[in-house]
């Protein structure tokens, strides 16, 4: 049974707009790319040159990865170093691990949150410890399942130091284990970068801002003018929120690459990643639900309308659509050269942009549903994020 004349036009049309957003979505995610200087970029300032850095990392039951992430921390090539970790009510061993790990090196020192004071989120709580404690004139702020290659803290700070930059964010290197993972970390890191647009960050004309919670470098100075996590207490994407606020208050902030210096296993599984986006993509939205919506049916039809183009009778359809999956497998070329997954992968993106959009609908059902959002063992009211966010 053939469609009628003004839906196999409409379908066509609609084909044509989505190639033409493929190719034009590939050509700003690849050029964007080549604007962002990688850590390597620059040549590391000697030791005299270098200003005071302390480390915060927050860990809340990370007993499996925090002893790595400690000591690739502690291992940093930086003169004076301190790492301060902040254990955030742990339930597992990781306040265990830290104790010992510091018992064998003094630059190391652990701080332990036993209860939560109202009116903040967890890990902006255990951050603003953290930095309380810190002594530093630069401070990098990480999660306590990152591993941090020895001179990439030094060439962090000689980049931000010679663009003259206030903040710095490194996206980490994910770890990939398995096709279920690829297929859904290639999607999400293209959606991720289009949307946030991170290589305009430093652009004070544009309204684009980072932050990244594996390795968010800022300028202690910088970072007091911006008002800190206390001004991001209840602001679910703090990393994010601490790019924004330090871009507001008049500091400079950039995206820079992490050259394979910067690692992390983000989540374990597919069931893992679907989870972890789950438990912020509403927030990401500013718990909008039409936004949320609308957002999840157009990567949708973005991603099968290729599909559907290519097993079109109409020849027009199949030439838009075979136009589209140039622009995908642009996308998936550049996203190869971010995290660890192949171009190859790009086949698979109906299904990465339909879990994905499957996650943020969970995210915004889940809160809807619970009138909040449970994180790190404390619930938050709706009514609450909303007014605490960051405008």
């Amino acid at each position: 049974m053939s469609l009628p004349g003004w839906c196999q036009s409409a379908l066509l049309v609609a084909t044509a707009v989505t190639a033409a957003g493929w190719l034009g979505g590939g050509f700003i995610y690849y050029m964007g790319t080549r604007r962002v200087r990688g850590l390597t970029s620059v040549t590391p300032l000697s030791d005299t040159e270098l200003p005071s850095l302390s480390i915060v990392v927050a860990a809340r039951n990370e007993a499996a990865r925090i002893e790595a992430a400690a000591r690739s921390l502690l291992a940093q090539d930086y003169p004076g170093l301190e790492v301060i970790a902040v254990d955030d009510r742990s339930e597992d061993a990781t306040g265990s691990i830290l104790d010992r790990l510091a018992s064998e090196d003094p630059r190391l020192r652990v701080v332990h949150v036993e209860e939560l004071p109202t009116g903040w989120l967890g890990k902006c709580h255990a951050l603003a410890v953290g930095e309380q404690a810190a002594a530093g004139q630069w401070i990098l702020f990480t999660d306590g399942d990152v591993t941090i290659a020895p001179d990439a803290v030094r060439r962090a700070v000689s980049l931000a130091i010679h663009e003259g930059a206030d903040h710095v964010a490194v996206a980490a290197d994910l770890e990939v284990g398995g096709l279920g993972e690829a297929t859904f970390l290639a999607y999400f890191v293209y959606a991720f970068n289009l949307s946030q647009r991170p290589w305009d960050a430093k652009n004070p004309r544009s309204g684009a801002h980072i932050g990244i919670g594996a390795f968010n470098l800022v300028r202690r100075e910088a970072y007091e003018r911006a008002g800190g996590h206390r001004r991001l207490r209840m602001e679910l994407l703090d990393d994010m929120g601490l790019g924004l606020i330090v871009k507001r208050s008049g500091g400079v902030s950039m995206f820079a690459g992490h050259d394979g210096l910067v690692r992390a296993r983000w989540q374990e599984g597919l069931g893992g990643l679907i989870v972890g986006v789950e438990k912020n993509a509403f927030a990401a939205l500013r718990y909008d639900v039409p936004a949320t919506v609308g957002a999840v049916a157009l990567q949708l039809a973005l991603s099968w309308l290729p599909v559907a183009g290519l097993l079109a009778a109409d020849p027009r359809m199949q030439g838009a659509a075979i136009l589209a999956w140039s622009g995908v497998f642009l996308v998936y070329a550049t996203t190869a050269h971010v995290v660890e997954t192949r171009t190859w992968h790009a086949l698979t993106m109906p299904i990465g942009a339909t879990l994905f959009g499957y996650s943020i609908l969970a995210s915004m059902v889940q809160a809807l549903r619970r009138g909040g959002i449970v994180w790190r063992g404390t619930f938050y009211s709706l009514k609450e994020l909303r007014a605490g966010r960051v405008r």
